[in-house]
């Protein structure tokens, strides 16, 4: 599959789920495209009068029935974290994290943080291999601010490099970070653009000179050969839009959070070739160890999901002999 194929496929399953939901509601957005031209986005939900962003994410793009979330607004943002700029559209992969994750904790509703209930250990064991408890912390839009604090007394001036993770369990010394792709095209990567000032770009090199470079040479699960080619790179080149490690920014940024009792995940989909074929060249040309560093695809944790889950998200990626909702764990 290409990625052009790849986009037709899941704009037009998000198109039939909104159908289902509200029919309505279809072909409200329209934008212009790289050429200028006024182009019609079917899986964008445009806002109408009087509606607002929480609104629309509540009442079309979440399929947990969260009766903590729909008794009070502000409950949204206190369980997801700060809400994305593009939430509201059905692709958006933030939502799609919180709506994967929802039902495999217990959230008390005074608190922002959750614990795992049967279904997350079951998920964790079966698909990471590690043993964790119902006591296990979980945290959607997590900010790292041990390292967030460390990056910052590396400048004179700056927030630090702020390290926000899509999911996070911790339980006693295992800790597990997270991070979700649906139909991005690419993972994150580092730009010096016009919108950038000087002190970011310098603050930049910084982090990754007394930084990440240090975090990569204490690694053991990168190839020394990596360790090599990177700790040699000059602090001004990191400066570089197409410098290799700022191609990688967010796959190196992720997985450097991995030692012996940490875990990077990433889960994306397998359809998706762009994503695939990026994480397949960075672990086998610089990672060497698959179990701290991981990569999981939607299509394979189906047992795992709702029924409503796979309908809207991977029904197109995936055969009828997979789709089987009876085998789906409820809590």
């Amino acid at each position: 599959m290409t990625q052009k194929e790849f986009k037709e496929k899941w704009e037009h399953g998000l198109t039939s789920f909104l159908k289902k939901k509200d029919i309505s509601r279809v072909g409200g957005y329209t934008r212009k495209n790289n050429k200028g031209q006024e182009a019609k986005h079917d899986y964008i939900i445009d806002l109408k009068e009087g509606e607002n962003e929480l609104d629309i994410i509540k009442k079309y793009n979440l399929i947990y029935d969260d009766k903590i979330i729909y008794e009070d607004n502000g409950n949204l943002e206190r369980l997801i974290g700060k809400i994305h700029s593009y939430a509201r559209h059905l692709n958006s992969s933030q939502i799609m994290c919180y709506n994967f994750f929802r039902r495999m904790m217990t959230v008390d509703s005074q608190k922002p943080l959750g614990h795992a209930n049967d279904i997350l250990t079951t998920f964790i064991k079966e698909k990471l291999h590690l043993e964790i408890s119902k006591k296990a912390i979980c945290h959607f839009e997590y900010e790292d601010d041990e390292m967030q604090d460390h990056f910052k007394s590396l400048v004179n001036y700056g927030r630090g490099e702020k390290s926000q993770f899509d999911f996070y369990i911790k339980d006693e010394e295992t800790e597990i970070f997270f991070e979700i792709k649906y139909t991005e095209s690419s993972f994150g990567k580092w730009t010096n653009s016009n919108k950038i000032s000087q002190q970011s770009i310098n603050n930049h090199c910084t982090y990754v000179e007394k930084g990440y470079k240090e975090m990569l040479k204490r690694s053991p699960f990168f190839t020394q050969g990596c360790k090599d080619f990177y700790t040699a790179m000059s602090e001004d080149s990191f400066s570089k839009p197409n410098n290799p490690f700022n191609k990688h920014y967010q796959l190196f940024r992720n997985a450097l959070k991995a030692d012996n009792s940490k875990y990077s995940v990433f889960i994306f989909p397998k359809a998706n070739p762009n994503t695939n074929k990026e994480f397949e060249s960075f672990r086998k040309n610089l990672v060497n160890n698959n179990e701290h560093i991981i990569a999981l695809f939607w299509e394979d944790l189906t047992s795992y999901m709702s029924t409503e889950f796979i309908e809207k998200y991977i029904s197109f990626m995936i055969s009828p002999k997979t789709y089987r909702p009876n085998n789906q764990r409820e809590q």
